[in-house]
């Protein structure tokens, strides 16, 4: 097992919490934010969970402050506690339309020596992206949003050729409805990424600590590993009105004891 947390758990850091997200102004202040500094005040409140790596969210890693020299030091950085970059977070511009914003964040995944990137992807820029992949050697992990069922995440996976795999959401598929253990079994070979997320109710999309909502933590674990999957898992805990350190913590150890 090999445990991560998505950086943008701290989506609302840079707003103070307010209660509610704003996510443009959120990535808007992250993007600008100094780099090193960001990441590595991230890095000290989650040194107690002793992660084996970091996803790190596009805005924090902007491609307009990220040189080579930069992500040379964000990795030493990482390798110094042990870690490594195991994936980028955030979805994609349409390359038909903005093919250097597109480049450029495969750009910055290859910098930061991550295999992947995870984030939602509209169905219709998909079959597009395979050029961008195996140009930096970077694979996709479709994260599911809206859907219910896992044929639905299937179609657009299917339409990504051997480049794109499932980046799989427990919470955002529990919040629709949907049963992430049962997507586990169906995704199988398909599952290149997990994002461990946990939600209140369904319908609801703040994050709670896993194993106190209604995600079953333990079954998707057993699922995980009877099907074999090795790939990260990924903590995502966005929480607006509250610094979600100690429950990402939490979290880490729940994983690490049900594994």
């Amino acid at each position: 097992m090999k445990l991560s947390c998505v950086t943008a758990s701290y989506v609302a850091d840079l707003l103070g919490y307010p209660g509610a997200i704003d996510w443009g102004e959120a990535s808007q202040r992250a993007a600008q934010a100094p780099l090193l500094g960001t990441i590595d005040g991230m890095l000290e409140r989650l040194a107690p969970a002793r992660l084996d790596g970091i996803e790190l969210w596009f805005p924090h890693v902007w491609p307009a402050k990220v040189t080579p020299s930069l992500a040379s030091v964000v990795r030493r950085r990482l390798a110094a506690r042990g870690m490594a970059c195991c994936a980028c977070a955030g979805g994609l511009p349409d390359p038909a339309m903005d093919p250097d914003g597109c480049e450029e964040l495969f750009q910055v995944t290859q910098m930061l020596h991550a295999p992947l990137i995870a984030g939602h992807l509209p169905a219709g820029i998909v079959p597009r992206l395979g050029p961008y992949c195996e140009r930096y050697g970077v694979r996709l992990g479709f994260e599911n949003g809206h859907e219910r069922d896992v044929s639905e995440i299937i179609a657009v996976i299917r339409e990504g050729g051997p480049w794109l795999g499932a980046n799989l959401d427990t919470g955002n598929l529990a919040a629709q409805g949907g049963d992430p253990v049962r997507a586990v079994r169906e995704l199988a070979g398909r599952l290149v990424h997990v994002h461990f997320k946990d939600v209140p109710a369904v319908g609801a999309h703040d994050c709670v600590a896993l194993g106190k909502g209604i995600v079953d933590v333990r079954g998707v674990v057993r699922e995980l590993k009877a099907v074999g999957y090795d790939g990260w898992l990924s903590i995502e805990i966005e929480t607006p009105d509250r610094d979600p350190t100690e429950e990402i913590i939490a979290s880490a150890e729940l994983l690490r004891a049900l594994w």
